[in-house]
């Protein structure tokens, strides 16, 4: 698969593990230098906030997209390729989701989960055929992929709706899945 643009949902907070900024930092300078767009919540600290630069810094293309409401929190439209301003959370996440051709997440809280979970349900309802990758820094997304687990053996998700969802502990096993991801 030809990818051209990624988006990543993470945390606008940096976390208790630094490995947490040392991943994110690595994937916004991957990204850059394979020459794909990095799209993201425009969010200034964080993780958001260390993904974004170390791209731009790699010399990447940054589309970043954040509701008016939390303008405060945004990062400066000069420190990025784009900065698209929306009215709405949902406004953002559809933009998020239009804007990108395969998504990765980073550690985060609740808006992240809140992304994983709309990708995944997105997909399962057929608006997009998309892959997502967790990116399991230190462990980060063990139970939540052994509860996915548990719902698939439950009968609750189809293999179908997995085979959109897959975890990896490295940056290289992430890119080789998604470039290759035949939806």
């Amino acid at each position: 698969m030809k990818i051209s643009s990624i988006g990543v949902f993470m945390g606008s907070q940096s976390g208790n593990d630094p490995q947490y900024i040392e991943a994110a930092e690595e994937l916004g300078k991957r990204i850059a230098l394979k020459k794909i767009k990095l799209v993201f919540g425009a969010g200034k600290d964080g993780l958001m906030g260390a993904t974004a630069r170390s791209a731009m810094e790699a010399g990447g293309s940054v589309l970043g997209i954040s509701p008016r409401n939390l303008a405060e929190e945004a990062v400066e439209a000069s420190e990025i390729t784009q900065l698209i301003e929306v009215n709405t959370m949902t406004d953002r996440k559809q933009l998020l989701m239009d804007n990108s051709d395969v998504f990765i997440v980073l550690p985060g809280g609740f808006g992240t989960l809140e992304e994983i979970a709309q990708v995944i349900s997105w997909s399962k309802i057929h608006l997009h055929d998309k892959p997502l990758a967790l990116f399991n820094v230190n462990g980060f997304y063990d139970k939540f992929w052994a509860w996915l687990n548990e719902v698939y053996e439950d009968g609750f998700v189809s293999e179908h709706d997995m085979r959109c969802i897959q975890m990896f502990d490295s940056i290289d096993a992430m890119f080789e899945y998604l470039e290759n991801f035949e939806g």
